[in-house]
């Protein structure tokens, strides 16, 4: 307990006293958020929703980033919308499981962990290393991860080479793009092909 350095006994704080430096540290950590949010490009919307910073402080801080005004349109509905090819697929179940590990569900009460979702996109990125085909944006990510707590998608696990993938519900691509990348440069064909379902998540 902290002592009182005018009366020399416990200082007991009131609410107002507490709650200022609480107030302060959230705002911080909402800043903070924020920028790293827009940093890789969040679009203004998803950062206000992160945060609850007001847009026009965000707009400013994407154009100070970026140089440039922030996009602006509709993200995809979904994930197996956006998604169209076995490479993105493959990015995407990258950064998909990689989320999976870092995100703390039901901790701060929203449908994704916004920390969560920086710490592994930043993680995401570093085992890229470098431009490759495919590669999700923040944005992308973020629904990724949005779908995973909302159930439209799910941590699936192949049986023939045992990776993990990300499968999404009303997805033209089935199946584990690893597999289907492999016998398209000349593997052997996976014995487990596109029309069938996807192995239960371990």
């Amino acid at each position: 307990m902290s002592t009182d350095p005018l009366q020399g006994g416990p200082m007991v704080l009131g609410p107002l006293s507490a709650r200022v430096p609480d107030a302060r540290l959230a705002r911080h950590d909402a800043e903070t958020l924020a920028l790293a949010l827009l940093k890789h490009g969040a679009r203004v919307g998803v950062v206000h929703w992160a945060t609850g910073l007001k847009c026009t402080v965000l707009a400013g801080w994407y154009r100070q980033l970026h140089g440039r005004a922030p996009p602006r349109g509709p993200l995809p509905d979904s994930a197996g919308s956006m998604i169209r090819t076995r490479t993105e697929h493959a990015a995407a179940s990258l950064f998909g499981v990689v989320y999976a590990e870092h995100r703390r569900d039901g901790a701060i009460g929203r449908m994704i962990d916004p920390q969560g979702l920086v710490r592994a996109y930043e993680l995401y990125l570093a085992l890229i290393d470098g431009p490759h085909a495919g590669v999700l944006g923040i944005n992308q990510a973020w629904i990724v991860a949005r779908d995973l707590r909302a159930g439209l998608a799910a941590i699936a696990w192949c049986p023939s080479c045992e990776a993990r993938y990300i499968a999404m519900r009303d997805a033209i691509l089935i199946g584990c793009p690893l597999c289907a990348l492999y016998a398209r440069a000349g593997g052997r064909a996976s014995p487990r092909r596109a029309g069938h379902p996807d192995a239960t998540s371990r």
